[in-house]
């Protein structure tokens, strides 16, 4: 579907200006062909009144011209004046002519320019696949190619579009006498003309931003950096493991509290030090030093670090940072278009739907090469620890995240949400390695489950990784799931640093203070959008004026076409096919206005009837038999053409409402069993009589329903612990 959305706004769109600008074309020529034969005559008539006004009758002769006689005089006099006219019109034709033709250039360019970008990316997507040069070098090129491709492709639609508006303008001037009217038509359309000019300036004002979608930018880590000083034993295992596999060793390391092992090239923005590092960095969960042995830690870094040898040291320092900031890049674009105008909405959709589809192209290849990058990362070290080590670090680790989270959280909770007398802890680590310890490892059995890679996968399965290692997955799960020793794991733990528990003290106070602050956050915002509503607000069609007005158009017809069928009955009947077309007519005017009559009258009947009633837990529909729960709408839409459809698509545990029987006058919402919908349509929403508009409707809803959200999660935030 998104490929169909592209090609209608890259490729279609243009391409209908293009006809536009045929169309405007065909009709300049026309009409330039037609004034310079106008003026051809005006030419071959002056010597002809220049004669006559030389006679010596040309003060009393009259000619004849439109119905009326004039003087020769006058008569020579409005010659010049069409003349003058003329050269004007003349000129302005072939500027015209000019403007339909850069249309249709302009239309092609953009169309080609829209074309050439897709199949570009969907060639770029398939190249990549066969190796991870072709991958990177492919990548680095379109990445660098694809903002100005769409800054020119916006600038040529924008101009076509100017264009076309220049052209109606200026066709609109003729000679002679210009009405006020058809005036302030040529200013009216001249100044729709600006606002597209000015919508190219504004995107000017915007391409940095379109620029820097195609930037890498920094990932936020949360964690703190730790020195050979600080941690000796760490960095002389990880700088040693480096030097054995030939990899790069990493510029930083940072210790982590939940996030795994990782290696990365991006610059890393530490939180909440708000400090970035630059170059190779590894982040090193710690509670996870306590919790594997020596050897399956070995595995676990050796994995990380093989990302900087051989031949994927290239791909990792130069590919990864570029297409994960590209990624975060395109989150920063939607978050702009989001609190953007309509303007600037409407110049970067189209940079932003192509910046996805991009990524898109790329994603099948890189999850590919990812998986075969992570069981060559696995073999790389097995080599360092062995096999069986490297597979049991894998189960491991596996078995114990879950776990390690619902702990975490449960500290998270209670520092955010304290109750009264109860002590916090001030040695996270060491805190939930005792409770882990109490804890029995379990690993579900679809986790070792060997099963073909999904092209959206990322990473191998578990099961494909033991077996790619040659264990037996009884034997990596039975030495993965051993329990944890709280003495030992903490000694484990300690053994990498100087001062371990002046490290750990400060990794929790960093990590709580930043938990703490951003639910802090999060609480405003919820509270802000809870009582950004009060009361009820009871929502009605108002369409009576619409009805009314339907009523004496379609009153009429229906009249008129029964007169048509009476005459057409009681008329000749010799008159054969004059009487049946008679009866035709009349048949299809009765039933055009009996079919529309009736909707007409429920357009005033069902005026000032309630539909909706919003209120700050419900939505209170007139035909439904229950209210539904704020907290059982998971989204909705709200689509306007020829009248108003709000959507409500409700959870899949929610119970589905049931309608009560109304009549035709009525407002009535339809649900949509199947797909979990409710939709109500009027011919508009109104608000104590007051017409709403699309977006100060949709805001309205909008805000009830997040309102509704906000209260449940508040409740949630302060009942749960």
């Amino acid at each position: 579907m998104k490929i169909y959305k592209l090609i209608a706004v890259l490729i279609l769109l243009p391409l209908g200006l293009n006809l536009v600008g045929v169309w405007q074309l065909q009709r300049s020529v026309d009409n330039t062909q037609r004034l310079t034969e106008i003026q051809a005559e005006l030419l071959h008539a002056r010597p002809y009144f220049e004669k006559l006004a030389r006679s010596p009758s040309a003060l009393t002769r009259t000619i004849e011209i439109d119905g009326e006689n004039i003087s020769i005089s006058m008569a020579l006099a409005r010659l010049e004046e069409a003349e003058k006219g003329l050269d004007t019109v003349v000129v302005l034709g072939h500027v015209t002519t000019w403007l339909a033709r850069a249309v249709i250039a302009l239309g092609l360019l953009a169309a080609l320019v829209g074309g050439v970008g897709l199949a570009g990316l969907k060639w770029a997507g398939s190249r990549a696949l066969h190796s991870r040069e072709r991958l990177l070098h492919t990548f680095s090129r379109v990445s660098r190619i694809l903002p100005f491709v769409l800054v020119g492709h916006i600038v040529a639609m924008g101009a076509a579009v100017s264009a076309i508006l220049s052209f109606e303008a200026l066709g609109l001037w003729h000679a002679g006498r210009m009405a006020a009217g058809e005036l302030k038509l040529i200013i009216v359309v001249l100044m729709v003309v600006a606002a597209c000019l000015y919508s190219i300036w504004q995107m000017g004002k915007q391409l940095r931003v379109m620029l820097r979608m195609f930037e890498p930018t920094a990932m936020q880590v949360l964690g703190r950096e730790v020195t050979p000083d600080e941690a000796p034993v760490l960095w002389a295992d990880v700088r040693d493991l480096a030097g054995r596999l030939g990899a790069l060793s990493p510029d930083h390391i940072v210790l982590g509290m939940t996030e795994g092992f990782y290696v990365t090239s991006s610059d890393v923005s530490l939180q909440p030090s708000e400090v970035t590092l630059k170059g190779r960095t590894l982040h090193v969960p710690i509670m996870y030093l306590g919790l594997i042995d020596a050897a399956e830690t070995r595995a676990v870094i050796g994995h990380e670090l093989a990302h900087f040898a051989g031949e994927d040291t290239e791909y990792s320092l130069r590919f990864l940072p570029i297409y994960d900031g590209i990624g975060r890049s395109l989150g920063v674009i939607a978050e702009t278009m989001l609190f953007s105008d309509v303007l600037q909405r409407t110049i970067l959709r189209p940079a932003f739907m192509l910046g996805i589809y991009f990524l898109e192209s790329f994603d099948h290849t890189v999850n590919h090469w990812s998986r075969v990058r992570e069981l060559a990362a696995d073999a790389a070290g097995a080599t360092l620890a062995g096999n069986a080590a490297a597979a049991s670090a894998l189960v491991r680790i596996s078995a114990i995240d879950p776990l390690l989270q619902e702990r975490v959280y449960l500290h998270i909770a209670h520092a955010t949400n304290p109750e009264p007398g109860q002590v916090l802890t001030k040695d996270l680590p060491t805190s939930v390695l005792h409770e882990l310890a109490d804890q029995t490892l379990a690993l579900p059995e679809e986790e070792m489950a060997i099963q073909l890679p999904h092209p959206s996968d990322t990473h191998p399965s578990n099961g494909e990784r033991v077996a790619a290692l040659h264990v037996a997955a009884d034997e990596a799960i039975r030495a993965g799931t051993r329990p944890v020793i709280a003495a030992q794991a903490c000694a484990a733990m300690d053994h990498y640093f100087i001062d371990p528990q002046a490290l750990r003290v400060r990794l929790t106070e960093d990590f709580m203070c930043h938990q703490v602050a951003h639910d802090a956050e999060l609480v405003t915002e919820l509270r802000t959008r809870a009582n950004s509503v009060s009361g009820d607000v009871a929502l009605h069609e108002g369409a009576r004026l619409r009805g009314i007005l339907f009523l004496i158009i379609l009153t009429p017809l229906l009249i008129l076409g029964i007169v048509m069928m009476v005459k057409g009955l009681s008329s000749h009947q010799g008159l054969t096919e004059k009487r049946n077309d008679l009866l035709i007519a009349a048949g299809i005017l009765m039933l055009f206005a009996a079919l529309l009559l009736p909707f007409a009258l429920r357009l005033c009947l069902r005026a000032n009837k309630t539909a909706l009633v919003l209120t700050p837990d419900h939505f209170v529909f007139a035909n439904l038999k229950s209210p539904i729960p704020v907290q059982h709408i998971a989204d909705f839409d709200l689509h306007v053409a020829y009248g108003a459809f709000l959507t409500l698509h409700l959870d899949d545990e929610a119970p589905l409402p049931e309608r009560a029987s109304r009549s035709f006058s009525s407002p009535n919402a339809k649900v949509f069993k199947k797909k979990r919908r409710v939709v109500l349509m009027l011919a508009q929403f109104c608000r104590d009589g007051k017409k709403l508009k699309p977006d100060e409707l949709g805001q309205l809803i909008a805000d009830y329903v997040n309102a509704g959200v906000a209260r449940r999660l508040l409740e949630q935030r302060f009942t749960k612990v």
